[in-house]
């Protein structure tokens, strides 16, 4: 767990000196949430273990929520230069993720008891799918259509990545194998988180530059052939007025 703090400590402290925290505040935002909650938790399981095990249900929701809020800033960055094609984007993600959401809110009202581990368990296993599909549906779209992205925007997509893969793997094999693996995911989680903080450090340790999309970089390229027609027109005409005869017949 501390290792994970501390991690999370850098990163936050790293975005607030380079500026990372302008450029992806949703990231920031959940990071920050689960930062916070790592001590509300360990705080709560010393002083009251009964109300840690209701609170920490509680809190799962808003940290998936917050999860699910990356995915829409990651195709916000991803796409800004399609701006067109990122707003149907962010509003195909958004009626799958709160359809996911009602769906797991409804079988469980009609209940005769409400469990929030089962419903927050439901819904994470439903949720990571949705973002599992939509984080490689935008990784399929940057490579065929090379989109350019720096290496600050890599490793986000990249570490959120191999944390919902890994998600989507331990609680498949939780509904499959039952109690005992629940144990041992227990202890699976937090490592593979550790894992994706350390890709967060690597790539988020600086502010990289902002990439050039081939529309700016066609922009530019015409305006320096621009640039370089105007001044050999001056040249010429400088030319022109020192030799007044060289070019009369």
């Amino acid at each position: 767990m501390w290792a994970g703090v501390a991690l999370e400590v850098v990163l936050i402290v790293r975005a607030f000196q380079g500026g990372l925290l302008r450029r992806f505040p949703l990231f920031y935002s959940y990071l920050t949430f689960v930062l916070l909650e790592s001590f509300a938790a360990w705080y709560l399981y010393r002083r009251n273990p009964d109300l840690y095990a209701s609170v920490y249900w509680y809190l799962q929701w808003v940290a998936l929520f917050l999860g699910s809020l990356v995915i829409f800033e990651i195709y916000r960055v991803a796409l800004k230069s399609y701006p067109g094609t990122a707003r149907i984007a962010r509003n195909l993600l958004f009626l799958v993720f709160a359809l996911t959401f009602a769906k797991v809110l409804v079988n469980h009202s009609f209940g005769s008891v409400y469990w929030p581990a089962a419903t927050t368990a439901e819904l994470e296993r439903n949720l990571r799918m949705v973002q599992g599909f939509a984080i490689l549906a935008i990784a399929v779209v940057l490579l065929i259509y090379a989109i350019p992205r720096n290496r600050n925007l890599n490793g986000i997509l990249v570490g959120y990545g191999l944390f919902v893969a890994s998600a989507i793997v331990q609680l498949s094999l939780v509904s499959h194998l039952g109690a005992w693996f629940q144990k041992l995911f227990w202890y699976t989680q937090p490592f593979a988180y550790d894992l994706v903080l350390g890709v967060w450090t690597i790539t988020l340790w600086s502010p990289a530059p902002e990439p050039v999309s081939s529309s700016a970089a066609l922009n530019q390229a015409v305006d320096d052939h621009s640039s370089l027609v105007a001044r050999t027109e001056q040249d010429l005409g400088r030319a022109d007025l020192g030799f007044p005869g060289a070019f009369r017949r």
